[in-house]
């Protein structure tokens, strides 16, 4: 009697400590969601700036186009700031559609037919979606401002001309 007393502690033992593990996974999931909803709204101001800029782009070299004088050089940068807006474009939708993976993941990890096992890769790959996300924004940011800046001073040795 005294064994299955013992093996009925254990078992639900066991049980409770499965379930304060699951309980544990959920509440890191949730965590990760709001840092991925933060990088979201990143995202989105990313995309309105990046947009902007394209404008910005196409503007400066039809300018530059109409001047007869304009030097290469300046047309190359401006070629290669359009390939890189370009390419920034199809990163920052890929990197809305793994944000998107994030939320749809939701009802399935929050569900009991996820094995801890399961829920815990979950979280280590969304761990490291979300710090290749942000890098990823950091980078554009970056790229954004440089663009920006070599822009700027097109414009104005255009206007001193």
């Amino acid at each position: 009697m005294k064994k299955i007393v013992i093996t009925g502690i254990l078992v639900a033992a066991l049980s409770l400590s499965c379930d304060d593990t699951r309980k544990a996974f959920h509440e890191n999931y949730l965590e990760f969601v709001m840092h991925t909803d933060s990088l979201e709204v990143v995202h989105d101001t990313m995309i309105v700036s990046h947009e902007q800029l394209k404008t910005d782009t196409r503007t400066l070299s039809q300018k530059l186009k109409d001047v007869e004088e304009t030097d290469s050089i300046a047309m190359a940068d401006l070629q290669k700031h359009q390939m890189l807006l370009k390419q920034q474009s199809e990163t920052l939708k890929k990197l809305k559609s793994i944000i998107e993976s994030h939320s749809e993941l939701k009802a399935y990890f929050m569900s009991d037919s996820i094995s801890l096992t399961q829920m815990e890769q979950q979280l280590t790959d969304m761990e490291v979606n979300n710090e290749e996300i942000a890098a990823r924004l950091n980078q554009i940011k970056t790229e954004l401002k440089t663009i920006e800046a070599e822009q700027e001073a097109l414009k104005q040795s255009s206007e001193e001309e």
